[in-house]
């Protein structure tokens, strides 16, 4: 019976492996090329035409800025004593709405305010001065009146007695001396009479004079008494008011913001002493700090909102009234920062100054 060496197979089967193998190679390959169908050719795309509707711009989109500021009045009065003075009452207080006119300090005017008030009601040039115009008056009446009718009459007399003298001479009855001594008693009458009108003319000049720097000093004297009624905020002619008592009121309708604590009953206080200060509550403003990158986004006019820390519920429109273009911090190493200003309405009155808030702005992007 044959044997059989199965580590070793035949070359016969080894050989017959290999075309199985390359016979089925061949048939995949077969199969391949008649199932892929051949790609077709493609012409290349046309060219694209040039649009002929112009791009639409992408919609404007709005964003919010936020800042951190406070509220200010629009501006403030401040009250001095033009004068110094003892003070005698005050009426008003802190946060009190006041109208124009409305007394709030009446004081009394120390012993040296006195003297200079005195000196702008009675002023002694002026007295002088009219004293020098009724003198005037009545040394240029007595020219007029007195001495130029005398001399008017002596002229008359002293021709009148040349003319006799000449009849008499003609007559062989007077000598010829006495008719020299007529002429020359008629010259000194003439020269007499010159004199006065020249002293009449001069006195009128000297008269015309004196009036014009009376009504300069007259003039001046007006000035400084209303500007002395401005200050003191009282009349004084025609006045039953003692002349040391003087007033402040409110220059404006507003609130007082303020009152010093040296303001008191019977403190004296020297002149040009802050005593109060008062604004308008309606409209107010917000000062907000801005960066350099905000402020460039913002417009005068643009629109916002301001919430308060202290009125949480109430929201105020608001709108930028103001941006400057000088920053707060010029240095160099540093961004630049500015301060802009909102305005908006007060009508609640509940918007005090100093107090912080957001503010946000509406801005187109």
């Amino acid at each position: 019976m044959p044997q059989f060496d199965i580590n070793r197979p035949r070359p016969r089967l080894k050989t017959l492996g290999v075309m199985l193998a390359s016979l089925v190679t061949l048939v995949s390959i077969a199969l391949l090329v008649v199932t892929h169908k051949p790609k077709k050719a493609e012409s290349s795309p046309p060219p694209v035409k040039a649009a002929i509707v112009p791009q639409i711009a992408d919609a404007k989109s709005e964003a919010e800025i936020i800042f951190r500021g406070k509220s200010f009045s629009v501006f403030q009065r401040k009250m001095v004593l033009p004068y110094g003075g003892e003070i005698l009452s005050i009426d008003a207080k802190e946060g009190q709405p006041v109208n124009e006119d409305d007394t709030l300090v009446k004081y009394k005017l120390d012993r040296q305010a006195v003297i200079n008030v005195t000196g702008i009601l009675y002023p002694s040039q002026v007295l002088d001065l009219r004293n020098a115009v009724y003198e005037k008056k009545i040394t240029l009446d007595k020219l007029k009146k007195v001495s130029l009718s005398l001399r008017k009459i002596e002229l008359d007399k002293a021709q009148q007695e040349l003319n006799d003298i000449r009849q008499l001479h003609s007559k062989n009855l007077a000598e010829l001396e006495a008719v020299k001594t007529g002429e020359r008693q008629l010259e000194v009458a003439q020269k007499q009479l010159l004199e006065i009108k020249e002293s009449i003319k001069q006195a009128e000049e000297s008269l015309t004079r004196t009036q014009e720097d009376l009504k300069f000093v007259e003039d001046k004297r007006k000035r400084d008494l209303d500007l002395l009624e401005f200050q003191t905020r009282r009349p004084y002619e025609n006045s039953d008011l003692p002349v040391e008592v003087a007033f402040l009121k409110a220059p404006i309708s507003g609130q007082v913001l303020w009152l010093s604590p040296d303001l008191r009953v019977n403190a004296e206080q020297v002149a040009g002493f802050l005593a109060l200060a008062i604004a308008p509550t309606n409209p107010m403003v917000v000062r907000c700090k801005v960066h350099e990158l905000d402020l460039v986004k913002l417009r005068t006019g643009d629109r916002g909102t301001v919430i308060f820390d202290a009125i949480p519920d109430k929201k105020y429109p608001c709108k930028v009234s103001r941006i400057p273009w000088v920053s707060r911090n010029p240095a160099l190493e540093v961004p630049a920062d500015y301060e802009i200003e909102c305005l908006l309405e007060n009508g609640d009155g509940k918007i005090k100054d100093g107090l912080t808030c957001n503010v946000k702005v509406s801005v187109t992007q």
